[in-house]
């Protein structure tokens, strides 16, 4: 393959991926100063933003990824707020030439999109080298119906592009690099990445990674290349880590939910409300971290597939089981490294609760620092994604072995079912993203110019375990925390030393209690009924929605 052949396949997946983005969302959201569409309806993707804004007003530091005024247990890295540590760091060396009012997870959205086509075009060239092919091949990964669900929401997440780069480096395992330790190289750039990008991204990473270490150690006989590689890659995590300040402050990194946010058995042809022509299937609560539906052009492409590999053994002159025995023994090798990182997505997307539907099958067991471990990266159905790509690009290779117009006509003939599959659901996000209403700002009451008058913190009392349900009152005040230069007690991230800042908020509260509150704060009371009683030394105010309090 020529590199300029390389370069053409990447470019037109990368644009049809663009085109992909732009007709489901529309171009409003790319547009840097339009943050409408963040705060006008309030989710995760609001605290990604608000989280880089404060990364942009702290000054620099290191670990370069620190942020401040977020917490009171100190400052926290960019990466606990999701906000894209790699985009949060470029926009931050940019903002003395960047507008006030700027929001860069649109421009993510887009770039993810093109990325996805153009580095999932030149995987499918590695198996079919027909340009046709692989430009409509390249769009069941543009559309792949769990990143169109994330992109707007967990925004991050949507860089599936990532372990699909690391299935190059799988399928060029044999490659003669000018250099030797280029493969290594790139097994580290892409870990570096992962953490840049999101955490979740790492052992997505690691998982090919042991299908590429089975091919290289017992196909390409090269144990050596493999230990580097490992070692490399495990060291360019934990340094990009350091340096993004991943290991700052006392916050603990597992949390509750493992086998929760799970993945259901049913996940692949679970159409979970998107599909137009499939009913949902059951699940249980919390199982939309594990939403892995292949989309239906897809899974009858799957059956096309089937048949195929059934109709090649059966050409054979041998009979069908001598057949399909002599096609495992000569890819034994890649077919355990296939079978092994599959089964090492999917069951820990599965997670020890398997289970089917709306019924738990089985759980199994785990040993408390186990579980412990494993609590690092709670939503693990969110591995089902490398499963899913997996049985995709296995499903196109086999569907690539018919004859060649054949192959295209079948593939685009299921892309377009693909199409009306999910027409319903993407006319109903262009709709609520291209034409987003403009967006006021719930603290507008000029009182508060007032309150926040000599005012340094804003606490929000009493503190408990379940902040994540104040999403809205975070967003609120950190808008106005930002407006008025102020820092916050507390704020919706994924990680912080959640036992320090709720002992933190109730010594404060205790004291605005008695009546010998600070007077340089701003006291949010997250439920009304926990207000104070109002004294000649503290005040209560209701303004907007919010019951408040200062201190004489």
């Amino acid at each position: 393959m020529t590199k300029q052949k390389n370069t053409f396949t990447f470019l037109i997946g990368a644009i049809l991926g663009a085109i992909v983005f732009i007709t489901i969302f529309g171009t409003s959201i790319i547009v840097p100063t339009n943050t409408n569409w963040l705060f006008a309806a309030p989710d995760d993707s609001t605290q990604h933003h608000l989280g880089w804004v404060f990364f942009r007003q702290t000054p620099w530091t290191f670990p370069i990824g620190l942020t401040e005024g977020v917490t009171c247990d100190g400052a926290v890295s960019c990466m606990f707020s999701d906000s894209i540590p790699l985009f949060g760091l470029i926009f931050k060396l940019l903002s003395p030439i960047l507008p006030d009012t700027f929001q860069y997870l649109g421009l993510w959205g887009v770039v993810c999109y093109a990325l996805n086509g153009g580095i999932s075009a030149l995987m499918l060239q590695r198996l079919n080298p027909n340009i046709l092919f692989t430009s409509i091949g390249s769009l069941f990964y543009s559309a792949f119906p769990p990143t169109t669900e994330r992109i707007t929401h967990h925004n991050s997440l949507g860089a599936i592009w990532l372990f699909m780069a690391a299935m190059i480096l799988c399928l060029d395992y044999k490659r003669e690099y000018k250099r030797k330790t280029t493969p290594v190289l790139l097994w580290a750039f892409l870990c570096m990445l992962a953490v840049l990008i999101h955490t979740y991204f790492i052992p997505m990473i690691f998982m090919l990674m042991a299908g590429y270490v089975i091919l290289t150690v017992f196909r390409d006989k090269k144990l050596k290349k493999a230990i580097a590689v490992f070692v490399a890659s495990v060291c360019s995590t934990l340094l990009t880590m350091f340096v993004i300040g991943a290991f700052y402050g006392k916050g603990g990194y597992a949390d509750g939910g493992f086998g929760i946010y799970s993945s259901n058995l049913n996940t692949f042809f679970n159409s979970a409300g998107v599909s137009k022509f499939l009913l949902p299937l059951n699940c249980l609560d919390g199982q939309g971290e594990g939403f892995g539906y292949l989309g239906l052009g897809m899974i009858i492409c799957g059956f096309l597939a089937i048949i195929v590999l059934f109709s090649k053994i059966e050409q054979k002159e041998d009979s069908f089981v001598k057949s399909a025995s002599a096609l495992i023994r000569k890819h034994n090798v890649e077919i355990i490294a296939f079978l092994a990182v599959f089964a090492i997505s999917f069951c820990w997307a599965v997670s020890n609760r398997i289970t089917l539907n709306g019924r738990l099958l089985l759980e199994i067991p785990l040993p408390y620092y186990v579980h412990g471990a494993l609590s690092i990266f709670r939503a693990s159905g969110r591995f089902i994604w490398v499963s899913a790509v997996l049985v995709m690009t296995a499903t196109l290779w086999l569907v690539s072995k018919l004859p060649k117009k054949t192959a295209i006509a079948a593939v685009a003939l299921c892309f377009a079912l693909q199409g009306l599959d999910l027409r319903d659901r993407c006319i109903t996000l262009h709709d609520q993203y291209a034409r987003q209403p403009a967006y006021e700002f719930a603290l507008k009451d000029p009182k508060w110019d007032e309150l926040t008058k000599d005012t340094n913190e804003i606490i929000f009392v009493p503190m408990s375990y379940s902040f994540g349900l104040y999403m809205q009152t975070y967003f609120d005040f950190a808008q106005l925390a930002l407006e008025k230069n102020l820092t916050l007690s507390s704020f919706y991230l994924a990680r912080m030393d959640l036992p320090s800042v709720i002992a933190y908020s109730e010594k404060e509260y205790e004291q605005l209690q008695k009546g010998s509150g600070r007077t340089d704060a701003l006291y949010v009371f997250l439920n009304k009924e926990d207000a104070v009683t109002e004294t000649d030394h503290v005040k209560i105010y209701n303004i907007d929605g919010y019951t408040v309090a200062k201190v004489k």
